[in-house]
C-alpha cells in the first residue's frame, strides 16, 4: 500500500525509515522490485544516544544507543548517508545545534507532520549556515501521509537522489499534514495498541509484527491498561479534543525552542 500510495503521488523514489530497524525497507524493496517507476532506498530512523538519525542507502541494520557522531560514521562506512531527521522538533528526539557538528550529509527542513511554524523554519536556517544540503520528509506514520513532503533533486533515480545529496544539490516541497490527517492516524494507532493488548492477553500474538510483540513483553496489568486506555480513546470526541490540544501545546514548545536557539550559529 506504501509503494502504490508513493506512485500516486508521483515519487521517484521512495525511502523507508523504520525505527531502529531495516526489515519493512528490506521487504518494500523487494515489493517493488516488480513495479516499474519507483525505486526503495533501504533506510532506518536510529536512535542514538542524543537523538534520532536518519541512514538511507544502507546494507546492515545500525543498533540504537550509540552516539550521534558514531552513528553517523557507521552508516557512511556502509556507504550510505547520514541526515538529521526534524532536528529542532518539539516533540521528536532531535539533534538540535549538535547538526553544525556532526559528519551529516543533510538536514531535513520541512517535516510534514511538525505542523508549527518554527521547527521547519530554525532547520531551514541551521542547514543553510551550516553547508548541509536541505531535505524534506513525509515522515508517514499512515498511507495517507505518504508524499506530503518530499525531496527534489536533478535525475529520478535512487542513484541521482543519492549524488544529489552528496553534491548539496537537493531541496524541498511539499504540504503540512492536516490535523484531521494526525488525528485519524493516532485513531489509527490506538485501534492497533487495543488489538495487540487483546491478542495478547487471548494467547493469540501476532509474531511478525514489531507492535505486537513489544505489548506481548509487558505485564499482564498494563496490558489492561493499555486495552481500556485505547477504547476510551476513541469515544468521541476525545480524538478531536486530545488531537487539538495537543497541538496547541507542540506549538507552544515549538515557539520556545525558537526563542532558544534562532541565534545560536
Amino acid at each position: 500500500m506504501v509503494v502504490k500510495a508513493a506512485i500516486r503521488k508521483g515519487l521517484d523514489v521512495l525511502c523507508i525509515t523504520d525505527h531502529n530497524s531495516i526489515a519493512g525497507a528490506l521487504k518494500t524493496q523487494k515489493y517493488a522490485a516488480g513495479l516499474s517507476g519507483i525505486e526503495v532506498v533501504i533506510g532506518e530512523e536510529i536512535s542514538t544516544a542524543e537523538g534520532e538519525i536518519i541512514g538511507l542507502f544502507l546494507q546492515e541494520r545500525i543498533e540504537p544507543g550509540l552516539d550521534a557522531q558514531e552513528t553517523a560514521e557507521r552508516i557512511h562506512e556502509q556507504g550510505g548517508i547520514a541526515i538529521a531527521p526534524h532536528p529542532f522538533s518539539p516533540h521528536c528526539p532531535c539533534l538540535g545545534c549538535k547538526v553544525q557538528h556532526l559528519d551529516l550529509d543533510g538536514i531535513e527542513v520541512f517535516n510534514s507532520i511538525h505542523r508549527d511554524p518554527y521547527s521547519n523554519r530554525l532547520a531551514l536556517r541551521k542547514s543553510v549556515t551550516n553547508g548541509k544540503a536541505s531535505m524534506g520528509g513525509s515522515d508517514a506514520h499512515s498511507v495517507e501521509m505518504v508524499g506530503n513532503a518530499y525531496t527534489t533533486f536533478p535525475g529520478s533515480t535512487a542513484d541521482d537522489f543519492r549524488r544529489s545529496v552528496l553534491r548539496k544539490e537537493t531541496f524541498f516541497g511539499g504540504e503540512t499534514t492536516s490535523l484531521a490527517a494526525c488525528i485519524r492516524w493516532s485513531n489509527g494507532a490506538a485501534m492497533e495498541i487495543g488489538k495487540a493488548a487483546y491478542r495478547s492477553l487471548s494467547g493469540r500474538i501476532v509474531q511478525d509484527n514489531a507492535l505486537h510483540t513489544r505489548i506481548h513483553g509487558i505485564k499482564k496489568r498494563n496490558k489492561i491498561i493499555g486495552l481500556f486506555g485505547a477504547a476510551l480513546y476513541l469515544v468521541p470526541p476525545i480524538p478531536i479534543i486530545s488531537g487539538a490540544v495537543g497541538d496547541l501545546i507542540i506549538r507552544r514548545k515549538a515557539r520556545k525552542m525558537w526563542n532558544e536557539n534562532k541565534w545560536i550559529d
